[in-house]
């Protein structure tokens, strides 16, 4: 879903601790800036995604199943105990973008998500650009030949 400016960016929220949920909830609504969807079950997050595009999600890892893969269809940063609990969730995401702490103090927390927020995707090269410099080869071999033939007759 198209959506042409991020004026007050959209999280999806996905925790199944009320006191977890509600402490990360209250931090992102006191910044006044984002626009925050809570779900306390993964289906719910599932059925919400399509209909509230949201500009990344906050997902529990813990709530990550040990089998299949979760779409969620937008950058995803996991709330993990660790580095190794957050790559092993990462691995069963369509689009994950890292981990935080769910206990990091608020400046951490808000800070991934603004990191989230503005990192640029990695754009890739078309087969035009590609196309373009092989053109441009076979011309310049085709000028070295041609000179090359008229400096000899």
């Amino acid at each position: 879903m198209y959506r042409p400016a991020i004026g007050r960016p959209r999280v999806l929220l996905v925790v199944f601790h009320p006191a977890v949920g509600g402490g990360i909830e209250t931090l992102l609504r006191l910044e006044r800036r984002y626009e925050v969807r809570r779900a306390t079950r993964l289906a719910d997050a599932l059925q919400i995604a399509p209909s509230w595009p949201a500009d990344l999600a906050l997902l529990d890892a813990a709530m990550v199943p040990r089998q299949g893969r979760v779409v969620l269809g937008v950058p995803t940063l996991l709330l993990a105990g660790g580095e190794a609990e957050g790559e092993a969730a990462a691995r069963r995401l369509d689009d994950p973008r890292g981990w935080v702490a769910p206990d990091a103090e608020s400046a951490s927390l808000i800070a991934a998500v603004e990191r989230l927020l503005t990192q640029r995707p990695e754009a890739v090269a078309g087969p035009f650009p590609l196309l373009l410099v092989g053109a441009l080869l076979v011309v310049f071999v085709a000028l070295l030949l041609y000179l090359a033939w008229t400096a000899i007759v």
